[in-house]
């Protein structure tokens, strides 16, 4: 397993100490690799000079960057940049790509999104493919993944909801920590990011005002950060880019090097957001000038400067000036630096700096397999009538925005998303594919636009329905990013927006039904999207995707068909309106007061998801033992499929100075079941799992009754208990904070 060693500090601390100042804080710099190109792509010698010639912490995009898009030729022009600094400088640097939900480059796995992953409640699934991300990375030579990201869907106006994985703190810690073990063990650091409150943003805007207090960053936000710092032991860092309670993240280091340094244990290093450091100075306003903005941040523990501007016009390039002057002290600059080379040496570039890859296919044996997989279990059936699976020999007609585009199935991050690219760089299966793949008897209408189209398409698609067993309207939102001012792009980082389907695909599934035919629902996209409910009423079946990936017509395909028995659960709450945000499942008990009218109302609750099979549950005990709780039950599959039924174990506990939601996920679990199938299932909850922090900085289990509840979702929950616990009192905890699982 990657991770960082005393004799990686020692090492680094040698060779920093060899460095003039201007070396050092070159350590700190993150530069695209397209600021190195010339123009027919090849390195330029006198721009390596020019900005990289006293070296450079990392190279961004090597692969990924729009520009080269033969993965061969960049590892060639990367490697002559390597041997530049290992001549000019003798230190490597490290090359960098995004990886949330797949390598984003060129014939890379376009696996599902983190929050399609989330659906799938399987840690394990989520192992598997970030150590296939780790080895496409790996085999290119990739040494750092920008990746996972670990905010929490808050308020699903937030356009980088898809990134996330899900609203709840243990759930999202759960599939955090088997990101970075799956890509760390492929010898490729993980960076968690973007710590800390993004995903609790006023509104919803991207990177405004987290209003959050210091007991909910601890209860809440940092869970999932918390946990994978001490389970997984990422090798960086990425501070975010907004306020928590009006102090800015990458100027707070009572977050940066108190609580995740100092108390957390973090020995990597921290890489700040894209032009982060200059919105201190002309966004958040707190620093006046670049030299002060530069000292604010390094002090505060950011180590490097990741942004776009030519390289002398950085910010912590006017540190040089302010050592010389006294006004910022050295050994804060070369501490940073032995961070950053700490991590290098981890990695072995010292003795291996160059790329080995020369044109073999990205994707190895199993990896598209293993993308349907994944795809297969993130899909969500919200509602069923009995129309699904369709029977063989049904006359079907597949409609909708989504039906027939494969980009409709890939989230921003993916790059042919990312870069706004109509041609495909990963092979795609569309929906339409999938069901022809099949072998169904399908009619195809298209609907050419998401938020364009037109009445004239979605009267056609309606005058076709007729004579069908079923109508398939594939609809949702198509992912990118604000820099692509595409007015087609609903969601996305920046896409920040009321949840809601387009009012022309609202408009379609309002006239497919008046046709008379059953009406089947597709949604794909990137956050809980608010459905009508005279739309959840008129559907047979409600289908749920939140970006399956290159292998989501597939996967969808077989879902509608029977090939697949749906298992995804939601790991966000749908809500019924817009006016209801924001809605979560695990709002407090407060957000419910009898002194207002206005409670917050979820359409389908987190934790749902139906299949075409019935589990029953049965004979809950509740035992404890010398660490916590034990609550065993069992769970027996009645048919008439096979079945993997995700159990949730929920708690509502004490509140004690502190209000506690009305139940919190503590623990969840997949399990196959065979028909007539029963299996003994057992969650171990930890007095870490139950421990929260209170005023006054107490780590506590507070005494008092625990209820438990154990169902397949947290609004069908079908067996109860409670015991009664005394007081514990903390020092500190690890970092499983959700129940171990035995069945």
């Amino acid at each position: 397993m990657l991770e960082l060693r005393p004799e990686h500090f020692l090492r680094a601390r040698e060779i920093v100490s060899k460095l003039t100042l201007e070396e050092a804080i070159a350590q700190l710099e993150a530069i695209p690799f397209t600021d190195l190109l010339d123009e027919s792509g090849r390195l330029s010698e006198e721009k390596a000079r020019e900005l990289v010639g006293s070296g450079v912490g990392i190279v961004k995009r090597v692969y990924g960057n729009g520009v080269l898009r033969e993965l061969a030729a960049a590892a060639r022009e990367f490697n002559r940049l390597q041997r530049f600094l290992m001549e000019r400088v003798g230190i490597p640097a490290i090359p960098e790509e995004e990886g949330a939900g797949g390598l984003m480059v060129p014939q890379a796995t376009a696996f599902p999104s983190p929050l399609a992953m989330a659906s799938t409640f399987d840690p394990g699934l989520m192992l598997r493919v970030a150590q296939a991300i780790g080895r496409q990375a790996s085999r290119l030579g990739v040494r750092q993944l920008f990746s996972p990201v670990l905010d929490l869907c808050l308020d699903p106006r937030w356009g980088r909801c898809e990134e996330t994985y899900g609203e709840d703190p243990r759930l999202a810690a759960a599939m955090g920590v088997s990101y970075v073990r799956g890509v760390q063990s492929q010898g490729v650091a993980a960076t968690l990011k973007h710590f800390v409150a993004y995903g609790a943003s006023e509104g919803g805007r991207n990177g405004a005002n987290a209003p959050i207090g210091y007991l909910d960053l601890r209860n809440l936000v940092m869970v999932p950060f918390e946990a994978a710092v001490k389970e997984s032991s990422p090798l960086s860092v990425m501070p975010s880019y907004n306020d928590v309670d009006g102090v800015p993240s990458h100027a707070n280091g009572l977050l940066i090097d108190g609580v995740l340094r100092g108390e957390w244990g973090f020995s990597g290093f921290t890489v700040s957001d894209a032009e982060a450091l200059s919105m201190l100075i002309d966004v958040q306003g707190v620093a006046r000038g670049r030299g002060e903005a530069a000292l604010l941040a390094i002090t505060s523990g950011v180590d490097v400067e990741n942004g776009y501007a030519p390289m002398r016009e950085r910010l912590y390039w006017a540190l040089a000036d302010m050592v010389r002057s006294g006004r910022a002290p050295e050994s804060v600059i070369r501490r940073a630096a032995e961070r950053v080379v700490a991590v290098k040496v981890a990695l072995g570039l010292f003795e291996n700096p160059y790329v080995s890859y020369s044109g073999e296919p990205l994707e190895g044996p199993g990896d598209r397999e293993l993308a349907r997989e994944a795809a297969e279990k993130s899909l969500v059936l919200l509602k069923n009538d009995g129309t699904l699976p369709l029977r063989r020999g049904a006359r079907v007609l597949l409609t909708g925005p989504s039906a027939a585009e494969g980009r409709a199935l890939l989230f921003d991050y993916h790059l042919q998303a990312h870069r706004g690219l109509r041609e495909e760089v990963t092979r795609v299966v569309s929906v339409l594919e999938g069901l022809r793949g099949l072998g169904l008897n399908v009619d195809f209408v298209r609907v050419s636009g998401w938020t364009s189209c037109s009445d004239e398409e979605v009267r056609a698609a309606a005058e076709a329905a007729p004579g069908h067993d079923a109508v398939v309207a594939v609809v949702g939102e198509v992912a990118g990013g604000f820099w692509l001012a595409d007015p087609e792009v609903t969601s996305g980082e920046g896409i920040d927006r009321d949840p809601a389907l387009p009012e022309c695909q609202v408009r379609l599934l309002r006239e497919l039904a008046n046709s008379g035919a059953k009406l089947v629902t597709v949604i794909v996209s990137g956050r809980p999207l608010a459905i009508p409910d005279d739309v959840v009423r008129s559907s047979a079946a409600i289908l749920y995707s939140f970006y399956p990936g290159e292998e989501g017509g597939n996967a969808i395909a077989r879902a509608l068909a029977g090939p697949v028995n749906p298992s995804g659960r939601l790991p966000v709450t749908i809500p019924a309106s817009v006016g209801d945000l924001p809605v979560r499942y695990n709002l407090r008990r407060s957000s419910y007061s009898r002194i207002t009218r206005r409670r917050p109302s979820a359409a389908f609750p987190f934790g749902h998801g139906l299949s075409y099979s019935r589990v029953e549950y049965s004979d809950l005990e509740l035992t404890t033992y010398e660490n916590g709780v034990r609550a065993s039950f069992t769970v027996r599959n009645l048919g008439p499929l096979d079945v993997e039924e995700v159990s949730q174990l929920y708690m509502s506990a004490p509140s004690q100075a502190y209000e506690r939601p009305r139940v919190e996920l503590v623990g969840f679990a997949r399990v196959p079941l065979k028909v007539n199938e029963a299996r003994r299932v057992t969650f171990s909850v930890s007095y870490e799992a139950l421990s929260v922090h209170l005023p006054g900085d107490r780590l506590v289990v507070p005494g008092g009754a625990y209820s438990f509840y154990v169902g397949p979702s947290s609004a069908d929950l079908r067996l109860s208990g409670s015991v009664k616990l005394d007081e514990v009192r903390l020092r500190g905890r690890g970092g499983a904070l959700w129940a171990a699982v035995s069945y």
